[in-house]
């Protein structure tokens, strides 16, 4: 019995964060719906990347890297285009 509870628990936990990160998802996509919304993504983006870029310089002392990493202009558009392509897709039925 004690199996078949902790079984039973464990699904609820799934299905609990299987749902939250369903309802952030809609959340995203609203967002990136609206006015400004893929600049606001664009900034977020840059800032992440930026931020790691960093964190890898503090923490090694050899990288390698390609060319173009420090290209920040590049990467947002690079990621914002992979937004864009999965904008244009149909959305699957539930």
């Amino acid at each position: 019995m004690k199996r078949i509870n902790e079984a039973e628990g464990r699904a609820q936990e799934i299905l609990k964060v299987a749902e939250a990160t369903a309802e952030g998802l809609r959340k995203v996509a609203a967002s990136l719906a609206a006015p400004g919304g893929h600049d606001a993504a664009n900034l977020d983006v840059a800032k992440k990347y930026l931020d790691q870029f960093g964190k890898l310089a503090r923490e090694n002392n050899t990288m390698i890297l390609p060319g173009d990493l420090t290209d920040v202009a590049s990467m947002v558009a690079t990621a914002m285009s992979t937004l864009r392509r999965t904008d244009s897709r149909p959305a699957p039925s539930s």
